[in-house]
């Protein structure tokens, strides 16, 4: 496993790339897709620079809330179901299987973050938690080891956006010594799922209009 520093020097590269392709291309990209691009690939940069993974994981968040929330949003659809669509349309673009691929080389990893009921929801209301984990994290590795990318790349950012909300509303202490290993590696996670969406999303910038209208355009 990379240590913070080689995971920083890896993310410089990878938002300079995306910076890189962005300026080359921006001229091309619909008036939408450049505001999304531009939102995300911004606080990627930021991520990059935190000194700390509480701060980087949600700058990372903030990015990815940037690819895919849409005005929609506002009339009550909830935040996974549309990530899901969302996940959806990008695994459709993954001709290559960058993001399959990612979840192949990060497995080991992935169960030690699924294992953890710290960000499994059910554990903070339901008594019975530990079947429901179990049974879920048999059913989406059954699916992943069919071929099944989605339901695994679906599960992994649920269970961060847990974290998301403990973290955003104040459950959880800054920089705390208290259940610090998902947040690294979630921070972690989310530094190599997000640039990996960005790329994808500005490589086919003609399926714009699936994403939506963007929020809060620039007037």
């Amino acid at each position: 496993m990379l240590s913070d520093d080689e995971t920083r020097r890896e993310d410089r590269s990878r938002h300079d790339e995306l910076q890189h392709i962005y300026k080359e291309n921006k001229e091309s990209f619909p008036d939408s897709l450049r505001l999304r691009m531009r939102r995300a690939i911004s606080w990627i940069g930021r991520a990059e620079r935190a000194d700390d993974n509480d701060a980087r994981f949600i700058f990372y968040w903030i990015s990815l809330n940037a690819t895919y929330v849409t005005e929609e949003r506002q009339d009550g659809i909830k935040e996974m179901n549309l990530l899901d669509a969302f996940l959806e349309q990008i695994m459709e673009l993954d001709e290559e299987s960058v993001l399959h691929d990612l979840m192949r080389a990060e497995f080991s990893n992935i169960q030690v973050l699924l294992d953890t009921q710290y960000i499994f929801q059910p554990y903070w209301h339901n008594w019975n938690w530990e079947k429901i984990l179990r049974d879920k994290n048999e059913a989406v590795y059954r699916e992943f080891r069919q071929g099944d990318a989605i339901e695994m790349l679906s599960t992994v950012l649920k269970r961060l956006y847990t974290l998301r909300n403990q973290l955003v509303h104040g459950g959880a202490t800054w920089n705390g010594s208290v259940n610090r290993r998902q947040v690294e590696d979630g921070a972690r996670m989310l530094a190599s799922i997000v640039p990996r969406i960005v790329r994808l999303m500005m490589d086919y910038p003609d399926r714009h209009q699936q994403w939506g209208r963007c929020p809060y355009p620039v007037r």
